[in-house]
């Protein structure tokens, strides 16, 4: 019989504490959580000092937590703070059967965000860190959304997604791809043989339970 797996899927927080301590309650009181995986925008353009008190707030749930920085996050901390949680940054961490690969940032925007990198980049991080991991199940995780249908149209109906990371779902083929970045492009899809979504803005109290149980994973979308 496969084992099961439970993440709370949380992405653009933007530093509002109050949403995200709605969240883990809401999830925690629902759900047997078995991790917490964070697609970046954890802070509001914020410090180191605002990056660990949302990463202490999500650490108190007591459960493994994986994140990697969005655009609005300090790049100089794209790989981590030491003891709260694990980042994912061109970096692959598994549980049982589930391999976490992930690459932060977005590609270049007209904002010019503190953390921005280019396609190759991501690509280049995120093959890296795949080809050491060696699992039979893959859960890709990036700020930046892939081109696609659902996950990367903004509200004036334009799709700015990576066709990059597109290719590289197509040619990978992992099970689930978390993403996050554009805030009215909650939702998911199916991108060749893989579940793509964006659990919206944790900020607006939007969240996502993913359960993985051997082929089959489902995705659900939760406010709290």
């Amino acid at each position: 019989m496969a084992n099961t797996i439970t993440i709370l899927a949380l992405s653009d927080i933007h530093g509002k504490e109050s949403s995200l301590r709605s969240i883990l309650e809401s999830s925690l009181n629902s759900y047997r959580i078995d991790a917490i995986s964070i697609s970046g925008d954890i802070t509001h353009f914020g410090s180191s000092e605002d990056l660990k008190k949302i990463l202490g707030i999500i650490s108190e749930a007591g459960r493994p937590f994986f994140y990697v920085l969005g655009n609005c996050d300090p790049p100089e901390f794209k790989t981590g703070i030491n003891s709260l949680g694990i980042c994912l940054e061109a970096n692959c961490h598994k549980i049982g059967e589930v391999a976490f690969v992930g690459s932060g940032g977005s590609t270049p925007t007209p904002f010019e965000t503190p953390f921005e990198v280019e396609e190759d980049t991501l690509i280049r991080n995120i093959s890296g860190a795949h080809s050491k991991c060696g699992c039979s199940i893959t859960y890709l995780v990036t700020h930046n959304p892939p081109l696609g249908s659902v996950v990367d149209l903004t509200r004036g109906g334009t799709h700015v997604g990576s066709k990059a990371l597109r290719d590289l779902i197509l040619n990978l083929s992992p099970r689930v791809f978390q993403c996050g970045h554009i805030h009215e492009a909650r939702g998911k899809e199916t991108i060749g043989k893989t579940l793509v979504f964006n659990p919206g803005p944790a900020m607006r109290g939007n969240y996502a339970i993913v359960t993985i149980s051997g082929e089959n994973v489902d995705v659900q979308h939760w406010t709290a």
